[in-house]
C-alpha cells in the first residue's frame, strides 16, 4: 500500500508498506521529495527512510514511516519560506 502526503513545509512524503518476511507483520519505507510524486516507486527523492519491519498493520507501518519522514523534514529548511534575496545571482568579481 502506498500513501502520498504533502506539501509539508514544501516537501512531499511518499510512503510504502508491505508484508514482512514472516507474513504476519509489515515493513515500511518513506521518501522525502521536493515535488509531488505520482507514486512511491517513481518518486524522485532527496531522502529515503526506513519505517521499521515489525508493525502489526499496514496503517501502523505507514504512520511510522511518515513520522520518520516528518521528523526529518523538521530538520530541513522549508521550501515555502523566503530566502531573503539569497537566490539572486552574486556579482562576478572583475579581474584586477
Amino acid at each position: 500500500m502506498e500513501q502520498i502526503l504533502g506539501p509539508v513545509h514544501g516537501f512531499y512524503v511518499a510512503s510504502y508498506a508491505w508484508p514482512s518476511m514472516d507474513g504476519k507483520r509489515f515493513t515500511s519505507y518513506a521518501k522525502i521529495c521536493r515535488h509531488k510524486p505520482s507514486d512511491y516507486w517513481g518518486a524522485d527523492c532527496l531522502f529515503k527512510l526506513f519505517g521499521g519491519e515489525h508493525h502489526a498493520t499496514v496503517p501502523a507501518a505507514l504512520a511510522t514511516a511518515n513520522l520518520a519522514a516528518l521528523g526529518q523534514i523538521d530538520d530541513l529548511p522549508s521550501l515555502e519560506c523566503s530566502t531573503f534575496g539569497l537566490e539572486l545571482p552574486h556579482p562576478v568579481a572583475q579581474p584586477a
